[in-house]
């Protein structure tokens, strides 16, 4: 690779690592890691994937049972998101998300400024989102 640009990804890494978003997202998920409640949620929801996901690999697939387990999640993840560290987790990791979506999408724009897949039409009179 590349030396210079190995270093600037470093950079770009480190400058990732010390965003308030990821801080915040790391922090909210230590803090629901810890809480029993969201860890009992977690559980059962990892169970009763992990048996859809079963169900999904079957030779002749039980589609009752698989949409009363989807329900069942469906459930389970409700419940889940009334738990105010489990929200607070969740509402961090989308902001955290949200800006590396801005960090892909300004690489493809210079990557592939043709091809990027971006309502950004480069010119910023008006916007307010991707601080091009």
């Amino acid at each position: 690779m590349n030396e210079k640009v190995q270093a600037i990804a470093r950079e770009l890494a480190k400058e990732i690592a010390s965003s308030k978003e990821f801080i915040c997202m790391r922090m909210a998920e230590d803090a629901a890691s810890n809480d029993p409640q969201v860890t009992d949620f977690a559980a059962k929801y990892y169970e009763k994937r992990q048996e859809l996901e079963g169900l999904t690999a079957a030779e002749n697939p039980d589609f009752d049972k698989m949409g009363q387990l989807t329900k069942e999640l469906d459930e389970i993840q409700t419940e889940m998101k009334k738990l105010p560290l489990a929200a607070a987790m969740q509402r961090a990791q989308q902001e955290f998300q949200n800006m590396m979506n801005m960090v892909n999408q300004e690489l493809s724009m210079v990557l592939s400024p043709e091809g990027a897949s971006s309502s950004c039409s480069g010119h910023c009179e008006g916007c307010h989102g991707c601080d091009h």
